[in-house]
């Protein structure tokens, strides 16, 4: 029998991730601990006690160094795992903690050639903080 064929965008990779859990609209103090099981460039696999259902949208700020933040919408809910998808995918400039860039203009320099470099940057810095959690979410329990 043959294996089904794989028909993601992204590869999932498994993982064993803290996360804060933010409802959208919600306040940070009501931030509940959830547990990233799978994660890709689009989305995650997580488990946290939450009511939500399938469209909610929530922040997931994960705990690394950078503090990351991610905004995501419920795809799919089996009791409190939920299937999650990222409205930016990861390694574009979706993380809160990231500085804006400043769109170009004359007045700032913003040629061309500058906002590329400032993009370049940016995907390094992203490149470096998925690498940050594919190793970080292999922790002992």
């Amino acid at each position: 029998m043959s294996s089904p064929v794989n028909t993601r965008r992204w590869q999932r990779h498994p993982v064993e991730l803290a996360v804060r859990v933010v409802p959208r609209g919600g306040d940070s103090k009501l931030a509940i601990q959830g547990r990233g099981i799978e994660i890709s460039e689009g989305g995650m696999t997580l488990y946290a006690g939450l009511p939500l259902k399938p469209g909610d949208f929530m922040d997931l700020e994960f705990q690394t160094p950078g503090h990351t933040r991610v905004a995501a919408i419920v795809r799919s809910r089996t009791g409190y795992c939920f299937g999650l998808e990222f409205l930016t995918p990861l390694g574009t400039e979706s993380a809160k903690s990231s500085p804006k860039a400043a769109a170009p203009s004359a007045s700032n320099g913003g040629d061309l050639h500058s906002m590329l470099q400032r993009k370049e940057k940016e995907i390094e810095r992203l490149r470096s903080e998925i690498a940050t959690l594919r190793s970080y979410g292999r922790l002992p329990r």
